[in-house]
């Protein structure tokens, strides 16, 4: 029922103070949805065998994994959950086949039994810190089961000290489990070149001039709203015409989770202000970033907050939160704003009327998003690997 893919880089001779290292890495999250956890996993299969050209790393999948698309909606996602334990376990069962030294997990899960000492990505604790995440029986029962399993992992990585803090202090975690390896922009992240603006895509979505672009989730915990109704407020301050564009799309159709935003939009008569795009493609995505006066996001929790990271590698300025791990990520490259209604809407008059403060910005953005880089978080994911392999071999 699963398959193995071998990845290895090309390979150089090991020292005698360094051994080759065999890592079984569950690559079921690839068939999720386009979702943070899918893009880390890509990023750390494409980069850990170029750091580490003499280990091997064993992706364990099954192009099944996330099943049956046949079920609607509510039971489909309950179903998933249900079975998502089966599922791991098999990953355990099908890795100890191989004799790995470590396993890999790089999502909230563990197996249930195994005895391969193995390392848990746990991106943030959000279901754990926001009610609205844990509504349904489901959801709960496995949350707990989860936070049973990953205490039994050697080590925990996740991407911010933000996340870090919370999985200390809501999952009990202990700090020296704990082990911070912060995200990256992919290199496709760059700033707009000289009159190449795609104009295809911006006449695609109507948008006829100036946008603040927001492409975070739709998702309560995003505040989608409070930008909406900002940017209503701060409307009669900014430059003519200017639009506020945002992307993506409902993941589910739980209204408690997925607010339906249209009839704030109409309420506060921004229907031909305010565009809606539904699902973006990579290229698309780019476009915006790349066309946007600002990039805005009033988030109020990100485990690392890469869509603000993308932004600032495009050049364009950017307006966040000043909460969890937004100021790790913007720091002095951007403004790091309280999640009110009067606050954004006066940042927004300030930075879409002065082009001066937005070419500083974007130049810092630039240079901090350069800081980051998937490399180094092969890099220091290895590093974790062979701790946790040293800590398991000294019993």
């Amino acid at each position: 029922l699963y398959y193995v893919e071998r990845r290895r880089g090309a390979g150089r001779s090991v020292t005698n103070e360094e051994r080759s290292v065999r890592i079984a890495i569950d690559g079921q999250f690839r068939s999720l949805p386009p979702s943070g956890t899918g893009a880390y996993l890509d990023a750390l299969l494409r980069e850990l065998p170029v750091a580490a050209p003499d280990d091997e790393f064993l992706v364990v999948d099954r192009p099944d994994a996330w099943g049956p698309s046949f079920l609607p909606g509510k039971l489909r996602r309950d179903a998933r959950l249900l079975r998502f334990q089966w599922e791991i376990s098999g990953f355990g069962s099908t890795a100890r086949r191989l004799k790995p030294d470590l396993l890999h997990i790089p999502s909230f899960a563990a197996p249930l039994r195994t005895s391969i000492p193995f390392v848990v990505t746990i991106h943030d604790a959000i279901p754990f810190s926001l009610p609205e995440y844990r509504s349904s029986a489901p959801m709960r029962a496995h949350l707990a089961l989860m936070q049973r399993t990953t205490r039994r992992a050697t080590l925990v990585l996740t991407p911010s000290q933000a996340a870090a803090d919370d999985l200390h202090r809501l999952l009990t975690i202990p700090r020296h489990r704990i082990r911070v390896t912060p995200e990256a922009a992919d290199a496709t992240f760059r700033p707009l070149a000289t009159g190449t603006l795609d104009e295809r895509v911006v006449a695609k979505f109507g948008v006829r001039g100036a946008y603040i672009f927001n492409v975070g989730g739709l998702d309560v915990r995003k505040r989608v709203d409070l930008l909406i109704e900002a940017f209503a407020a701060a409307r009669p301050d900014l430059p003519p015409d200017t639009q506020l564009v945002i992307g993506g799309r409902a993941h589910s159709g739980n209204p408690v989770i997925f607010p339906d935003l249209a009839p704030l939009i109409e309420r506060l008569g921004l229907r031909d202000a305010v565009v809606l795009t539904g699902w973006l493609s990579d290229d698309e995505k780019l476009a915006l970033y790349q066309g946007a006066a600002i990039y805005a996001t009033p988030s109020i929790y990100e485990g690392f907050g890469l869509t603000p990271l993308e932004a600032m590698a495009c050049g364009t300025p950017v307006i966040a939160a000043d909460r969890t791990s937004f100021p790790e990520v913007v720091g002095d490259a951007g403004l790091l704003v309280e999640p009110t209604v009067d606050a954004w809407r006066a940042a927004l008059i300030d930075l879409m009327n002065n082009d001066a403060r937005r070419a500083v910005l974007a130049r810092r953005g630039v240079e901090r998003a350069a800081t980051f880089s998937w490399r180094r978080t092969a890099e220091q994911t290895l590093e974790a690997y062979r701790e946790a392999i040293a800590i398991s071999r000294r019993g």
